[in-house]
């Protein structure tokens, strides 16, 4: 057979076997994609091609584990908008039922057009614009609110013992902050030393976002000459990014593994440790809050921190979620798939994730130490948010007529936090203080 003829065969040998690979990748495809023109074409009522497609992909989603969803066109910018941390509204937190029995303002963002059209704790929003609010929970009301930027957005407010008042409000770019500290000064800014005790400090990280790491640096750098002792709050943290996790605590500690992840993909074994140096000197103590809340990132970092020795864990178990999710955006339709890739691990192997088949003895999770566990009911958790809430608006915290803000002590979680990290510090001074009498008792026998 001539050279030239062999060429041609391998050739198209080639294109065969990638033809058969491509056809086994799209098979599936193909066969929804028939399916859903054949209902389109011949169900007995005229149904949305478009609509069909989202629920087939929600419904090969629900086929695995519970972290993974399709994100459709109505969800794509509000889950783009809490990674990124920013989003087109006019920057209020809100709660509705159950938690209140109407859609009520709990702080304007300081700064936010809200904030500067004088929206106050405790405002009862009645009107979105020409909608009433009775029977909306707050991710509806949210919705309506969010827009354009530069657009506006006309709320009712009902005040105790005053008539409506509408706020017509020019929606911003509203940059959402994920590191709080202990409360908010007149300038808006957080202050981060603990009012009660101010060599320690209170830093509060709500989720791992895009800038999280950045803002959680900005916090350290903050304290790092004033306080003597750390107090990181990642209760209710859902988690996140698991980079910002990664890098919040290579902030802390300064060798060993951070985590280690495992999963089918070359690409999903991974071993990530610390590099040299840190950002918070490494002879300040640190206690971590955790709940039931803090997951998937916020276990991440709490479990590095209890396996290096560098923290020690209060509060309550924290939820089991040891998988990471990665997110494919599809094509440019503003959809995305988010699924389970791997599993994660704390640096010492230990198991974090907890499957529905697990029980309270088994090993999943962060647990507090033991002489600082503490485990709340829900309306103690709740009086926790509104704590927070509260300590976060500067207006109810100067305004004379406002209840005082509640301290540390109301929330029993921190208060055991506080007196632990009090002992150590208060025992280092009387170690210091003897020292020191030793040292000037023996030059005074030098003498």
């Amino acid at each position: 057979m001539p050279f030239r003829n062999i060429q041609i065969l391998i050739a198209v040998v080639v294109v065969c076997l990638l033809c058969h690979v491509r056809a086994e990748q799209l098979r599936y495809g193909g066969k929804i994609g028939y399916n859903i023109q054949l209902i389109e074409e011949k169900y007995v009522d005229k149904v949305d091609p478009d609509e069909l497609y989202i629920a087939a992909m929600q419904g090969i989603v629900s086929k695995l584990d519970e972290f993974s969803d399709f994100i459709p066109p109505s969800s794509y910018e509000e889950f783009q908008a809490v990674i990124e941390q920013h989003f087109g509204g006019v920057g209020i937190l809100i709660e509705g039922p159950p938690q209140a029995d109407r859609l009520t303002v709990v702080m304007p963002l300081p700064g936010s057009p809200a904030y500067e059209a004088g929206l106050r704790p405790g405002d009862v929003i009645t009107k979105i614009d020409d909608k009433s609010t009775s029977g909306l929970n707050t991710d509806q009301a949210s919705k309506l609110m969010r827009g354009p930027i530069g657009e506006s957005v006309t709320l009712t407010v009902k005040r105790r013992g005053e008539t409506p008042v509408e706020f017509k409000i020019t929606r911003d770019d509203i940059a959402v902050d994920s590191v709080y500290g202990d409360r908010t000064r007149d300038d808006s800014l957080s202050e981060f030393m603990l009012e009660e005790d101010e060599r320690i400090a209170y830093i509060r990280v709500s989720l791992f976002g895009e800038k999280t790491a950045r803002e959680f640096a900005k916090a350290i750098e903050t304290v790092n000459d004033k306080a003597e002792a750390v107090v990181i709050d990642l209760r209710f943290n859902p988690g996140g990014i698991l980079d910002a996790a990664v890098a919040m605590c290579d902030m802390l500690i300064d060798e060993g593994i951070i985590v280690s992840t495992n999963g089918r993909t070359a690409q999903s074994k991974t071993q990530v440790e610390a590099t040299n140096g840190t950002l918070l000197k490494r002879d300040i103590p640190i206690v971590v809050l955790v709940n039931d809340g803090s997951a998937s990132a916020s276990e991440i970092m709490a479990g590095c921190l209890q396996d290096s020795g560098r923290a020690l864990i209060a509060g309550s178990r924290s939820y089991g979620k040891g998988t990471v999710q990665q997110v494919f955006s599809l094509d440019s339709d503003k959809t995305a798939l988010k699924f389970t890739t791997a599993r994660f691990y704390r640096p010492s192997g230990a198991n974090i994730h907890r499957t529905p088949e697990m029980k309270p003895e088994d090993q999943w999770g962060i647990q507090p130490e033991e002489e600082l566990a503490l485990d709340l009911e829900q309306s103690a958790q709740i009086r926790i948010n509104r704590r927070w809430w509260r300590r976060n608006d500067p207006r109810a915290i100067n305004d004379p007529q406002a209840p005082p803000t509640p301290d540390y002590a109301g929330d029993p979680q921190l208060e055991l936090a506080v007196l632990r990290l009090q002992q150590t510090l208060n025992a280092d001074s009387s170690s210091a203080s003897a020292t020191g009498d030793v040292n000037a008792q023996g030059a005074l026998r030098d003498e």
